[in-house]
């Protein structure tokens, strides 16, 4: 893997934005000579997880209380999205399995906390589907025999989030519940690779079988995707930290365009080398030429830079709009809304859309035939993005503008 690259934090216990963006950087090099063996290994391996820790990625949004580093959203998503445009298989990874600690450290209570985060360092998979069955205890525990295909980040967890049945004495679903699992309740199938992208992003099915959880780990009537926020929340309350106000759906969403906007600067970095070094095909009474020095090749290019900047620009927007809502309920103010939480997971979407369309119908389709063999990164890169393109979050935005639309104009 070659000399291992260090983000230490400084003496005051910090991670400097800076200092994490400019590790990010100096590894793409090898992030990008090591994709064929992640996709292999269906993960990064235990040395980039190992480096990864001790640069600090894991703690970017544990709570400063448990040793972590409490980043906004803005500058955790240009951490997640710099690793991402090395290899979007680590980034998605990396950035789900690192991600979920902010809602632990949201909706659960200190005490629990405490056990969760007690060495500093976690790494949390999630999936928003019930799994399967939660049975209540007599003994104040629940027993889960559920199965969570999926788990994105598995492969490193020390912990899973997810949703399960609560079933009631009938053998009936009562409604859903939500778990936090330590690591040695669960067994991670060795099952994912299989897919036509994202064959490294370690995304492998999780299992409980008869697996008993301590009362305090399971939230009833919790649904992740329908997060209700108030002014307050055991987190806000034990930290102050006004992200401990959000509920989950634009925060799911501007995780996922990170990760895809960053695999598709990959693309339109492979692009610009594909520039330097191959020549056009040529075409009746002009031979072939430098690509770098052909008009329409400089178009594609600056149309597809364009593009993607546009992209990322409503992404960062919709990350500012999401810490402004925060800390407008934070300051007394109308809590995070149902609503405002749609409309940032639907620019994120959108924000998806203009960059799956710039590498289909720009990057990709005038890379040329030999950018797309096996092995090749641009063939990597459309695998990745193509995948990512038909993640359930993008399946639903039919039904979520549907939804949007009767909360603002008050229809139903």
């Amino acid at each position: 893997m070659g000399m291992t690259v260090s983000a230490s934090p400084d003496v005051s216990g910090e991670l400097p934005l800076k200092d994490a963006l400019a590790f990010a950087e100096r590894i793409r090099p090898s992030l990008i000579e090591e994709q064929a063996s992640v996709e292999a290994r269906t993960t990064y391996s235990p040395e980039r997880h190992q480096e990864f820790r001790d640069a600090g990625l894991y703690k970017l949004l544990i709570p400063r209380l448990y040793g972590g580093y409490a980043y906004d959203m803005p500058s955790f998503l240009k951490v997640m999205g710099s690793i991402a445009r090395g290899c979007m298989s680590t980034g998605w990874c990396l950035t789900l399995g690192a991600s979920h600690a902010l809602l632990v450290a949201s909706l659960w209570p200190k005490e629990v906390q405490d056990e969760i985060f007690a060495d500093g360092h976690v790494v949390i998979p999630s999936t928003a589907r019930p799994g399967g069955p939660a049975l209540r205890n007599d003994d104040r525990t629940w027993t889960l025999n559920t199965t969570h295909p999926y788990s994105s980040g598995s492969p490193y967890s020390t912990h899973y989030l997810g949703q399960a049945f609560e079933m009631g004495d009938d053998g009936k679903p009562r409604g859903q519940v939500f778990f936090i699992a330590p690591r040695d309740r669960y067994e991670i199938l060795d099952d994912w690779g299989r897919t036509l992208g994202l064959k490294g992003s370690g995304s492998n099915t999780i299992v409980f079988r008869d697996a008993r959880l301590p009362e305090g780990y399971v939230l009833e009537k919790t649904m992740q995707v329908d997060l209700k926020t108030s002014s307050t929340s055991p987190g806000f309350e034990l930290h102050g930290n006004p992200m401990h106000l959000a509920p989950g759906q634009g925060f799911f969403g501007l995780d996922l365009a990170t990760v895809f906007i960053g695999g598709a600067f990959g693309a339109l970095d492979e692009y610009e080398r594909l520039l330097h070094e191959r020549k056009t095909a040529g075409d009746a009474g002009r031979a072939p030429a430098a690509r770098l020095y052909d008009p329409d090749y400089q178009r594609w290019y600056g149309l597809a830079s364009v593009r993607l900047n546009s992209a990322q620009a409503i992404v960062n927007d919709a990350a500012e709009r999401w810490m402004e809502i925060c800390a407008r309920a934070a300051s007394g103010g109308e809590p995070f809304t149902t609503k405002e939480d749609m409309m940032i997971n639907m620019m994120c979407r959108e924000a998806t859309r203009l960059a799956w369309s710039t590498v289909e119908e720009t990057i990709y389709r005038t890379a040329g035939s030999s950018a797309s063999v096996n092995g090749e990164r641009m063939e990597r890169a459309y695998r990745d993005l193509s995948q990512a393109w038909g993640h359930v979050n993008m399946i639903i935005e039919d039904t979520m503008a549907r939804a949007w639309s009767t909360l603002e104009l008050g229809v139903s």
